[in-house]
């Protein structure tokens, strides 16, 4: 009995990504208009020249759309990647490296003033993992309970280009300078965190009385 094989065509192939990338081209330019609270398939196949039938092939449902945007913003904003923090030590690093990327794109000014629920979901999807290593980073370090979840808070609200931004657009801080700032901010919070678990380990430790 012979079993047929799929001819694989590389330039279909090609073809259809990109198809796949003009629609989520035309995804994204929908949540560029300010209270944009709703994805439109029709629109997106309108301006992508295609029929609404390809959008659904390629995306049947807003789960699939919302999904496949948080990639495509990723592959946009981060090209090379998104390399979590590895520890405490690491989460300068990491917070450079996502704001020089960031505030590379003016996507990102238009989604920070965005306040749909779709790029909502989509931020969400995009960055739980990312906070989970911030969480984790921080809570290694061994501080007091309510002095980790003071820094937590703290980290967690500059990880997102809604903390760049506003420091270019509101004070005038040129772009340049500004993930160098929010890194050294962070060097700032973990070594106060630091010093609290080493005087908290210190408290902690059995006083030995000499005879």
């Amino acid at each position: 009995m012979s079993t047929s094989r799929r001819y694989v065509s590389p330039k279909r192939e090609a073809q259809a990504q990109a198809t796949r990338e003009a629609i989520l081209e035309a995804f994204a330019a929908q949540l560029e208009t300010p209270g944009r609270d709703a994805l439109s398939p029709s629109e997106a196949a309108a301006r992508a020249g295609v029929s609404l039938r390809t959008v659904h092939l390629h995306f049947a449902n807003l789960e699939n759309q919302v999904l496949a945007l948080g990639e495509w913003f990723d592959r946009r904003f981060y090209p090379s990647g998104v390399t979590l923090a590895s520890g405490p030590d690491d989460l300068p690093r990491y917070f450079r490296d996502i704001h020089q990327n960031a505030l590379q794109s003016p996507i990102t000014r238009l989604l920070v003033q965005h306040r749909g629920t779709v790029w909502k979901e989509i931020r969400h999807r995009r960055r739980t993992q990312r906070l989970e290593a911030i969480r984790s980073a921080l809570k290694a370090i061994g501080a007091p309970r309510q002095a980790t979840e003071d820094a937590t808070a703290m980290l967690l609200s500059l990880s997102g280009a809604d903390a760049s931004w506003p420091m270019h657009d509101l004070y005038g801080l040129p772009l340049q300078r500004i993930p160098d700032v929010i890194a050294n901010t962070v060097t700032l919070i973990v070594d106060q965190l630091k010093a609290q678990a080493a005087s908290s380990s210190s408290a902690r430790r059995p006083t030995v009385r000499r005879r």
